[in-house]
């Protein structure tokens, strides 16, 4: 599963919660999850099928003391994982290998610039959920529909949200690349780039070169990549 070994656990579904029409949160218990250590926002795990099928997910939550986990699946029903996600039930069993993830530094940052979709969402709101409360943020997401902006946010001062509703008509990830690139960005900005592989290209060599911001304060990830079916970056 991993290059290098990472523990594993296993888990049974206690709790299916929709968040919105598009996502929903699984939550998972295992006897061992004590000792899953998270150590910083953004971090993953590989989420395991008895089948066989596996696909890497953000950690929305971890609740030690409950040998709790929460994970928020996208359901965009194009995968085994999405698929099952949509009719898991508590007592499914699975299994959760990791964690892992490197942690994007926002020291010293005057400003952060988050960029997601969907799929990078989760992510992007552990980033919100640990981000000193002095520093301002604005968050951009790119959703298939309106209702995304339902979703429950972190309350913080200073925080900025723009849900943008994709335009059918263009390919994935055009609508949020389009945003950012027409986006004043602050000398002092510190960003974090997720999503379709090629529009998070784009707006990384726009902030490295356009604005000029040092490459030590653009952290990105193309999370999936269209025409791909396994993309990994």
């Amino acid at each position: 599963m991993f290059r290098r070994p990472r523990p594993t656990f296993d888990v049974r579904v206690v709790a299916v919660s929709p968040l919105t029409p598009a996502l929903v949160r699984l939550t998972f218990a295992g006897p061992t999850l004590d000792a899953l250590a998270v150590e910083h926002p953004t971090q993953w795990v590989k989420l395991g099928l008895p089948e066989g099928h596996s696909r890497a997910y953000t950690i929305r939550h971890h609740r030690p003391a409950d040998r709790e986990v929460d994970i928020d699946v996208v359901l965009h029903g194009n995968g085994p994982l999405s698929r099952w996600a949509e009719i898991a039930r508590p007592g499914d069993p699975a299994r959760l290998a990791g964690p892992r993830g490197r942690q994007p530094s926002f020291e010293d940052a005057g400003h952060a610039l988050l960029g997601a979709d969907e799929s990078a969402l989760p992510a992007a709101l552990t980033i919100l959920d640990e981000l000193p409360p002095g520093v301002p943020a604005s968050l951009f997401v790119e959703v298939g529909e309106a209702s995304g902006a339902a979703l429950p946010l972190p309350d913080r001062a200073g925080l900025t949200v723009r849900w943008l509703t994709r335009d059918p008509g263009l390919p994935k990830g055009r609508t949020l690349a389009d945003a950012l690139l027409a986006t004043d960005v602050p000398a002092d900005t510190t960003a974090w780039l997720a999503g379709e592989a090629n529009a998070v290209a784009a707006v990384r060599r726009h902030l490295l070169t356009d604005w000029a911001l040092p490459r030590e304060r653009v952290h990105s990830k193309g999370y999936w990549k269209y025409g791909e079916a396994d993309h990994k970056d």
